[in-house]
C-alpha cells in the first residue's frame, strides 16, 4: 500500500473503463506463473497478461480507496477529493494526471488511516450515510476487496516475473514497460497484497458494526462494480 504512488505514472493514462478491463479469470495467468516457478523459461510466461492485470489492479485499488475516503472524510475534504477526481477525468495530460493522482492518494491515505484510529466515529459516520451513499459504499468496498484479492493472487507469481524480466529484459518488449516500470508494478502488487487486511478484514468488520450488510466478494474472479458514475 505504501508503494502505490509509484505506479501512478503508469496508470495515469488509463480511463475509467480500463480500470475494469484487466479483470477476469486468473486461471490461465496463474497456470503460466506456476510453470515458471517450476523452471519454465520467462519466454513462456504471460507477461503481457500479468502486467495488464497488475496495472488494472493498481488502478482499481486507488479508485476504490479514494471512493471510500470521500464518504468518510469531512465535507471539506470530501468535496476536495471529488473535485480532484473530476479534474482527473477531465485532463488528458499524463503529467497532470500523475500529479492529481498523487494528491488523491495522499488525501485518501490520511482519511482512511484516521478512520482506523477512531473506530467509534467511523462506525457512526457509516451508519449515518444515506441509502444512495451506502450503495456507493458497498460498491467501493467490493472493488477494494477484489483489488486486494487479485493482488494476492498476482503476488504468488511476482517473484518469478521479477526474476524472469531481470534475466531477460527483452521479454518486456510487448508489455510497453521499461525494466524500472516493471519492477515498480511488481513492487506495488506485492505491497497491496501485504497490506490487504484493511480491505479483507478491518472494513468488513466496521460495516458489520455499522449495521450495513456487506456480501464480500469470494475471489479475484468476482465481477467489479463500475463506480465511475459516483465519482
Amino acid at each position: 500500500m505504501k508503494k502505490i504512488a509509484i505506479v501512478l505514472a503508469i496508470t495515469a493514462s488509463m480511463g475509467a473503463s480500463s480500470v475494469y478491463a484487466g479483470f477476469g479469470s486468473l486461471s490461465s495467468l496463474a497456470s503460466t506463473l506456476t510453470e515458471s516457478a517450476t523452471g519454465v523459461s520467462s519466454s513462456n510466461m504471460d507477461l503481457v497478461g500479468f502486467f495488464t492485470q497488475a496495472k488494472a489492479t493498481n488502478a482499481m485499488f486507488i479508485e476504490s480507496r479514494s471512493a471510500l475516503a470521500s464518504l468518510l472524510a469531512s465535507k471539506k475534504d470530501s468535496d476536495e477529493l471529488r473535485t480532484k477526481q473530476k479534474s482527473l477525468k477531465a485532463t488528458s495530460d499524463p503529467k497532470e494526471k500523475e500529479a492529481i493522482q498523487k494528491e488523491i492518494v495522499v488525501m485518501s491515505n490520511a482519511v482512511l488511516d484516521a478512520s482506523k484510529k477512531d473506530e467509534d466515529a467511523t462506525v457512526a459516520k457509516l451508519s449515518s450515510l444515506s441509502a444512495e451513499q451506502k450503495k456507493y459504499l458497498l460498491a467501493s468496498a467490493s472493488n477494494f476487496v477484489i483489488a486486494s484479492l487479485t493482488a494476492r493472487d498476482l503476488a504468488l507469481g511476482a517473484k518469478q516475473v521479477s526474476m524472469g524480466v531481470m534475466t531477460n529484459p527483452m521479454s518486456l518488449t510487448n508489455t510497453g514497460l521499461s525494466l524500472i516500470d516493471a519492477k515498480n508494478v511488481v513492487g506495488d502488487i506485492t505491497g497491496i497484497a501485504k497490506n490487504s487486511s484493511m480491505a479483507l478484514v478491518e472494513y468488513p468488520k466496521l460495516l458489520k458494526k455499522a449495521g450495513i450488510e456487506f456480501k464480500m466478494p469470494e475471489s479475484a474472479a468476482s465481477k467489479p462494480q463500475d463506480i465511475s458514475s459516483f465519482l
